[in-house]
């Protein structure tokens, strides 16, 4: 087994670490490693009992561009914590995909600022993306 795999294994078990900041730091090490085994744990991490984990493994995912992704980043723009709607969104701009517009649409009377900022700039992309494909 090389090492990089090894990395990825080690990383995806600390995401059921029982400190949450463990947990959150291995979402974001994954998210730089940028390994596509990664996804899979990131999306369940979006359930994390802790918001700074699923705040952290939404902007993973983000980073990815993978489709996979997609239904689960919409899911969590309905989360109780504004940054984590908020990496949700940004995510969602990331990967730019249409399917995405109609939960975006939703996050445009959120409550934060930054999260309807960023839900305008996401369905902007899109669409902008949506024509030029």
């Amino acid at each position: 087994m090389s090492e990089e795999h090894k990395r990825i294994g080690f990383l995806v078990e600390e995401l059921e670490n029982e400190d949450w900041a463990v947990r959150e730091d291995a979402a974001e090490l994954l998210a730089e490693v940028g390994d596509p085994r990664a996804v899979e744990p990131l999306i369940k991490a979006l359930n994390d009992e802790d918001w700074h984990v699923r705040e952290a493994a939404a902007l993973a995912l983000a980073l990815f561009d993978d489709e996979r992704a997609l239904k689960p980043l919409i899911n969590i723009l309905g989360d109780e914590k504004a940054s984590v709607r908020y990496a949700g969104a940004l995510g969602l701009y990331l990967i730019g995909d249409e399917t995405a517009i109609e939960g975006l649409n939703k996050t445009l009377e959120d409550e934060n600022p930054l999260v309807r900022k960023v839900s305008g700039m996401a369905i902007q992309e899109i669409k902008k993306r949506v024509k030029l494909d």
